[in-house]
């Protein structure tokens, strides 16, 4: 089968969907199909081949659209500029599509929909949130062959919403666990990062922010650390009796946090934040964004991995996110800290993570010390997780679908 893959952003990106497109097309020629992805031709692609920069093995054709890039354009405003330039590339797609064949269309992006729908090609929508509620929305993602909603709650919520059910479906994210294979050794990683080769070391990984301005715990991971460390003010607002014994014995752990990711732009403000809490570069270091390829080294070097998140009541932790980096941490075998978020509950079995309250910085401190003292190891649900969370396994049942309807 032939399927494009048609994307709304720059390709390939320094941003966690980037990797997320790539490994959906990879997996999709691993399953035998021919993959052309297409994408709009704007100001700050990324010139490296994207096979080289995401190090997959798997090659795929990249087209680029030129269209009216509104979003370097200082004159029209911010508000405007996305729209702008989702119309420019529609009227693009709808050219390109006129002369191209294809099996199937595949896109991330709701936005797209109406010119994608005018074609009699077949049309499979990945949503990764819900847009507005729309009748319009809800009437194109009737029209979609298949709908993939990342979560459960997603799901539910957009059926209840009125999308036929029967076109919905839930896949998350998925892995790669062939990157976790042959991993170096965590004394070769630290030497390799410069990190310090006599310290408890947790590590996180991913963006500081998402959807521009919303924050996913980097914040309350800070504190978590300020707490195992004995600093800034985390300590000293406890309570007398065994809340207060309890954090002595966390402050005797003297972690070292490793943060990876970016916007660039955010880094220097978590850095602010990092020293009023009294953490140094001792105790903290942010790496900014780096390339995928080299996850797998950076995992290697952590004896904890975390997955934080704030208090917030945002259908981003309650209904949209899924678990890519978690479920990375478990294919490199570390112990892993996360959230207890309802849509990472739906999918991963309380005996692989130490799950806590979102939010709760000392609750988080204390997860990271029983993760380091008393990891939890299940290797038979590990291997059945990461073999139905596969990018193969889980491209396969998405296209199944198509194939028998």
């Amino acid at each position: 089968m032939h399927i494009l893959f048609i994307s709304q952003a720059r390709f390939p990106t320094e941003k966690a969907h980037g990797h997320q497109i790539a490994q959906v097309c990879a997996a999709m020629v691993r399953l035998g199909h021919a993959v052309t992805l297409v994408a709009p031709d704007v100001v700050g692609t990324i010139a490296k081949d994207p096979c080289t920069y995401y190090g997959l093995k798997e090659a795929f054709a990249v087209v680029r659209l030129s269209v009216f890039d509104s979003l370097n354009a200082w004159w029209i405003p911010g508000s405007f500029a996305f729209f702008f330039t989702m119309r420019s590339y529609a009227k693009a797609l709808r050219s390109f599509l006129s002369s191209h064949s294809t099996d199937l269309l595949y896109t991330r992006s709701s936005a797209l929909l109406p010119a994608l729908l005018k074609t009699s090609i077949p049309v499979v929508l990945e949503l990764h949130t819900l847009p507005r509620r729309t009748s319009a929305f809800v009437r194109h993602c009737n029209a979609c062959r298949r709908v993939v909603c990342l979560t459960a709650p997603m799901r539910d919520e957009l059926v209840r919403w009125g999308a036929d059910a029967s076109r919905v479906i839930v896949e998350g994210d998925g892995v790669d666990p062939r990157r976790f294979v042959q991993m170096p050794s965590s004394a070769d990683a630290r030497r390799e990062w410069r990190l310090p080769l006599d310290r408890k070391i947790a590590v996180y990984v991913g963006s500081l922010v998402t959807r521009g301005t919303i924050e996913k715990g980097v914040r309350e991971l800070l504190e978590a650390i300020a707490v195992l460390n004995g600093k800034g003010g985390e300590r000293k607002k406890r309570k007398e009796g065994e809340e207060i014994k309890e954090i002595k014995e966390m402050t005797e752990r003297g972690v070292f946090c490793w943060v990876i990711g970016g916007p660039r732009d955010q880094v220097e403000r978590y850095r602010a934040i990092a020293q009023k809490l009294g953490l140094g570069d001792a105790d903290v270091r942010f790496e900014g964004p780096v390339q995928n390829a080299r996850v797998a080294s950076i995992l290697a070097a952590a004896d904890v991995c975390v997955y934080p998140a704030p208090a917030l009541q945002h259908p981003f932790f309650l209904r949209d996110t899924s678990p890519l980096k978690v479920f990375e941490y478990l294919a490199a075998g570390k112990p892993t800290v996360s959230a207890d978020l309802p849509p990472l509950r739906g999918v991963i079995d309380p005996s692989l993570v130490h799950f806590c309250t979102p939010g709760d910085a000392p609750a988080f401190a204390k997860a990271i010390t029983e993760a380091l003292d008393h990891p939890k190891i299940n290797e038979e649900k590990r291997a059945a997780l990461l073999a139905h969370t596969s990018w193969d396994a889980r491209m396969e049942r998405i296209l199944q679908f198509f194939s028998l309807s």
